[in-house]
């Protein structure tokens, strides 16, 4: 459950930070369930191996869209840029 929630909120990019939480959760109850299936008689190895890789792949995402953010954030022509833009819409707003 964590994993696909941490996917979908990375995948939002407005909670990044959020599915980057759930995701660090997801790997930690993955490894949890991992570690689980090696007793005997327990199964979902496989479940738990998705959960993990889902998991992963939301903490990795979510770091790339911070990096990104803070690439185009510290890009000062960029965000000169993006702040014209909205200028922009504001005034075809008004007429």
């Amino acid at each position: 459950m964590f994993r696909v929630a941490a996917l979908v909120c990375v995948l939002t990019a407005v909670f990044a930070p959020v599915g980057l939480v759930l995701g660090i959760i997801g790997l930690i109850l993955g490894l949890v369930a991992l570690r689980m299936t090696r007793r005997p008689g327990v199964t979902g190895r496989g479940v738990a191996i998705g959960g993990l890789v889902l998991s992963l792949l939301a903490v990795l995402v979510a770091i790339a869209f911070a990096a990104g953010v803070t690439t185009f954030l510290n890009n000062e022509k960029a965000v000169d840029r993006l702040e014209h833009q909205v200028q922009d819409l504001r005034d075809k707003l008004r007429h």
